[in-house]
């Protein structure tokens, strides 16, 4: 996020608008969108897998989200096993956040059903 003002646009709140600091790109989009799908906790190199983001950009997206108080941090079990990691519950934009990545996944299924109807010849209904 840009500090400088910018002449025309509306000013930024004291501190910045918080999904700037949350939504800052794919890496840390496909991260969080992850831990919605998984409620368990989960270590930084299973994301990295799930997401196709790479160890370093998972793990740079983690620390900056728990910084942010946006993810927990929960310490290994034992000793030489990876830190693991899950939304944080008391975070303001953890639930309405879950609503946007749930109408998302909605859609994404609405629209593959369609595609798979269309491949075999059926038209899509109208208002659907």
């Amino acid at each position: 996020m840009s500090r400088i003002r910018r002449i025309g646009l509306a000013p930024d709140p004291t501190g910045g608008w918080p999904l700037d600091h949350i939504l800052v790109g794919v890496a840390t989009l496909r991260t969080i969108r992850e831990l919605y799908c998984h409620p368990e906790s989960l270590r930084a190199w299973d994301l990295s897998l799930r997401t196709g983001v790479t160890p370093q950009g998972t793990a740079y997206a983690l620390k900056r989200l728990r910084e942010l108080g946006f993810v927990a941090e929960h310490p290994p079990r034992e000793t030489g096993q990876a830190f693991r990691y899950r939304l944080d519950r008391s975070h303001f934009l953890r639930e309405p956040l879950g609503w946007l990545f749930s109408a998302e996944e909605n859609e994404v299924k609405r629209l593959a059903r369609e595609a798979r109807l269309a491949a075999r010849g059926f038209a899509p209904r109208d208002g659907t």
